[in-house]
């Protein structure tokens, strides 16, 4: 079966792969010219909106002319002209044209789109966020509040935003709903929009903005596009500080949390060719609006803000400079100097084509001036914005009823059929901008008690399924309860048999010591042994204790944790033989050099190898004991250390009974030392440790001849790439690259 499963994926991967070596036919190569042709002039498009909307639409057309012509499958394409034209109309507060190209960008993207094409899918989702983000900017002009927030609703409820954080266009929409969001909350639901009056909030109101600002905040420095839309959010962000500050008496830290996005804005179109005569007219309109605000004292936040104001005036002075019909000084010292930045803001405003903020400047400028008791100044703002043909009917109501009002309180007429029209317009409006504010109140009443319902049936819902749940678990719980006895039978045994063994290995433990501390106690008990005899077999008798102590350890379970390593082989060489102890000083101890590393517990290894080693030297009168290490030639993956001696040697069934706790081992020579030899059983449990751990294969064994010596082999796992060579201790002429011990050498 796995034959024939294989086979066809096998056949399909050659077919994708011989599909893509081929060299492209010309139609594809064509195609992704027109792409990268039309993607430039969606960019161009994009890059202006703000600085040139007629500019933009141009290139938005021309893109489109493109597509319809020799690409019309491209709907990524087409619907980013359809978004970049609706943008561009937006800016001329062409609200119909807008309007159509939004419903052009949502018929689109609702069109079945390939099914393999993942990618121009998501970019659909978002670019039909994106219009509907448009489409809100003209819902809250329009006072249209509860529209804009219906459709603001169902954006976040969709969740499309959540889908790819690290797209571009992603983040493009993602910072046009968080400046969206802020708008609506900050700006178009509050009565000051463009009115020197101060702001008054509740204090649940107050909370909630603090939430949404900590919100986009975290959200913002992982959000990158292009300058245009930084300063866009940057002014959203400063507007929001500064009507919570309004808000909160004043309040300096959020005052110049604002001021801080305003010169950060200013910093940005200081820039090489990121000037944008529509950004710098929203920093100097934000102050206007500070130095306007009743709850804000001009002397308290000039006097609290003084460090941001004089980074303001050195940043924006020379950018005013440019435009030689907007004059600037520094006005930091005078009493006119919310009237200039109102005065600045308008002059600028009325470079940019966008009538809707026209009228917008015109009317804060001469509220402002209404307010400060300056008629006449305010009259010609009044003027100036009859006079101005750009803005129509019913593009900005809020403004366009504060424009009749000022009028009529003003006296900027003494005509009574000016006056009757102008107050019958405002009644109007008025009327209007109520009906959408209840609507908008009657919405919010609306969600919260929809929430709270859902709240309550989703606590409902949980209950039950907890209950249902409770009573699964429980039936679970009875079924189990009844493996769970037969188990615990098991257990009881098992625990039985390992307290049997463990106390058989305490009596073991008990019984080697004995026998291990005898011949030492011999050998102290002998008056004619000299001091320095005397205290290499104290230091003996002390590693006798040690090896009891790791048996102990080993007999109980975790006792001993294995903690795996890469180390070189040679420093434990050299440990080992900086440790060891010899009896006899007619014994040289040889321990050759190796590059080798191993793969495994360093700690359990030293005690490995110097309890080999001081096995040798117990049982070595004369002769040597030497210590090699190799790659094992039929196998890489495991290192060969060989610990040789020179020593009494082993019959047949010494050897056999070395590694076994349950046989005694004899010397078969009398006068040898005596040992039980423990520190061979502690070795097989090394070793057994690291087979556990490593590669399955780690072991240990003997050989012997009586009367001749012997050798004991270990095999450890080694690290990765270490590749087999004959070592050079295997020549006995190649002595010289050795190293170790000898008897002139105190090990």
């Amino acid at each position: 079966m796995r034959r024939i499963f294989c086979w066809p994926v096998l056949l399909t991967a050659i077919v994708f792969a011989v599909v893509a070596c081929s060299p492209a036919p010309s139609g594809s190569r064509m195609n992704l010219r027109l792409r990268g042709s039309i993607d430039n002039l969606n960019k161009a498009s994009f890059l202006n909106r703000y600085s040139n909307p007629s500019y933009s639409i141009s290139k938005a057309y021309a893109s489109l002319e493109l597509l319809h012509d020799s690409l019309p499958t491209y709907h990524d394409g087409i619907m980013r002209a359809y978004n970049n034209l609706a943008f561009g109309y937006y800016m001329l507060a062409e609200y119909d044209s807008t309007s159509a190209y939004i419903d052009s960008v949502l018929k689109l993207s609702d069109k079945a789109l390939p099914p393999s094409i993942f990618a121009l899918r998501k970019n659909a989702e978002v670019e039909r966020v994106l219009a509907q983000l448009t489409k809100i900017r003209i819902l809250q002009r329009s006072c249209r509040i509860a529209d804009s927030y219906q459709l603001l609703y169902d954006i976040n409820r969709s969740k499309v935003l959540k889908h790819n954080p690290e797209n571009y266009l992603y983040s493009f929409a993602q910072m046009e709903y968080s400046i969206t969001s802020l708008t609506l909350n900050y700006h178009y639901r509050n009565r000051a929009v463009a009115s020197s009056s101060g702001t008054t909030l509740g204090t649940v109101t107050k909370q909630d903005m603090h939430s949404l600002i900590a919100e986009v905040e975290a959200m913002r420095p992982g959000l990158k596009c292009d300058y245009d839309e930084e300063m866009s959010l940057n002014y959203a962000l400063a507007h929001s500080y500064y009507r919570l500050a309004s808000a909160s008496n004043g309040d300096a830290r959020l005052l110049g949390r604002a001021y801080d996005y305003l010169i950060q804005n200013a910093r940005i179109l200081s820039l090489p060719n990121q000037f944008s005569v529509y950004h710098l007219a929203n920093v100097f309109q934000l102050q206007a609006f500070v130095a306007a605000d009743t709850n804000i004292p001009v002397k308290t936040y000039r006097v609290q803000c003084a460090r941001h104001l004089a980074i303001l005036d050195s940043l924006c002075s020379p950018l005013v400079e440019t435009h030689p019909d907007v004059s600037y000084d520094s006005l930091l010292a005078t009493d006119s100097y919310g009237l200039e930045m109102f005065r600045i803001s308008t002059d600028l405003f009325f470079l940019t084509s966008d009538p809707y903020q026209h009228l917008g400047a015109v009317v804060a400028a001469a509220e402002y001036c209404l307010q400060k008791g300056l008629f006449n100044e305010a009259c010609d703002y009044y003027s100036l914005a009859l006079n101005d043909t750009t803005w129509h009917d019913g593009m900005a109501p809020k403004f366009e009823s504060m424009l009749y009002y000022g009028l009529i309180t003003s006296g900027y007429s003494s005509s009574p059929d000016d006056n009757a029209l102008w107050f019958e317009n405002e009644i109007s409006l008025l009327d209007y901008i109520n009906q959408n504010e209840r609507a908008d109140l009657m919405l919010q009443d609306l969600l919260f008690r929809s929430e709270t319902r859902n709240r309550y049936y989703s606590i409902v819902i949980l209950l039950g399924s907890l209950s249902l749940v409770a009573l699964i678990v429980l039936v679970l719980l009875l079924r189990h309860r009844s493996r769970v006895l037969r188990r615990e039978k098991q257990y009881l045994q098992e625990a039985k048999r390992q307290d049997v063994e463990r106390i058989a290995n305490v009596e073991t433990c008990l019984s080697v010591l004995r026998h291990d501390i005898n011949p030492f106690l011999s050998y102290l008990t002998n008056k004619k042994l000299s001091e320095e005899m005397r205290q290499e077999v104290l230091d003996q008798l002390l590693r006798t204790f040690s090896n009891i102590k790791s048996w102990t350890n080993l007999s109980i379970p975790k006792g001993l944790q294995f903690q795996a390593s890469v180390f070189p082989l040679n420093d434990v060489f050299d440990s080992v033989a900086a440790s060891c102890v010899r009896l006899e000083h007619d014994v040289d101890l040889v321990i050759y050099p190796t590059t080798l590393n191993i793969n495994g517990d360093r700690q359990l290894t030293e005690i490995l190898l110097r309890n080999l080693v001081n096995n040798a030297l117990q049982h070595t009168t004369e002769g040597k004991v030497s210590v090699y290490a190799e790659l094992l030639p039929e196998d890489n993956r495991f290192v060969h250390i060989e610990v040789q001696d020179t020593g009494t040697g082993m019959d047949e069934e010494t050897i056999d009974n070395l590694f076994r706790a349950d046989k005694k081992v004899n010397n078969p020579d009398p006068d040898a030392p005596h040992g039980s030899g423990f520190g061979l059983i502690l070795c097989k449990y090394i070793i057994k440790r690291h087979d556990d751990n490593t590669l399955r294969g780690c072991r240990i064994w003997a050989e012997s001849t009586l009367g001749q010596g012997s050798t004991f082999h270990c095999l450890l796992a080694g690290s990765d790439n270490q590749e087999w060579t004959p070592d050079p201790w295997r020549n006995p002429s190649s002595q010289n690259h050795t190293h170790g011990t000898d008897k002139d050498n105190d090990c």
